[in-house]
């Protein structure tokens, strides 16, 4: 079983995601876990030791986070966040600044990412680096979060903007 990562790639950590009684051998390879958190089969964390999850979390199906990284940039998700399924997040971006070179030979930035206290993240959303989902906010399905969302708004659309206030 692959240290630092598990998911349905990896055939013995598919598995114990199917038990909820073995569930727990997994979740303590992830640097903090809140009371409460249900990680469901077919999610994939890569680099466990970076990501840390609140109390009263569940990580539906084909839920991905990759947080595998050397500077210490996390996935951080507070407490009571809903998380729909297929949900994607990366603290990972290629860098492309030379033109003159490949993208795969340029390195990569990485930057932390952190869903506040309270949250609601819709189905299929996708969150880049360095981004931040405010308490209470709600990001619709199919968003593709690129820059921060503020407490207590809702952000929808290809790139999320906010587009509409709950306070």
């Amino acid at each position: 079983m692959a240290r630092n990562r598990f998911g349905p790639d990896i055939v013995s950590t598919h598995w114990l995601l199917y038990f909820k009684s073995l569930r727990k051998f997994l979740i303590r390879k992830i640097s903090k876990v809140g009371k409460n958190v249900d990680i469901r089969p077919m999610v994939t964390i890569v680099g466990t030791q970076n990501v840390e999850i609140g109390n009263n979390v569940t990580l539906r199906p084909f839920t991905s986070i990759y947080a595998d990284n050397q500077e210490n940039c996390k996935v951080v998700i507070g407490n009571d966040v809903l998380l729909g399924p297929n949900v994607y997040m990366t603290v990972s971006n290629h860098n492309y600044d030379n033109p003159q070179m490949k993208i795969a030979d340029q390195g990569h930035t990485f930057k932390s990412i952190q869903i506040c206290d309270g949250a609601w993240i819709g189905y299929g959303v996708i969150i880049l680096p360095g981004v931040t989902i405010g308490h209470h906010a709600v990001v619709a399905a199919g968003a593709v979060v690129t820059k921060d969302v503020p407490d207590f708004t809702v952000a929808a659309g290809i790139p999320a903007k906010v587009i509409k206030k709950l306070n």
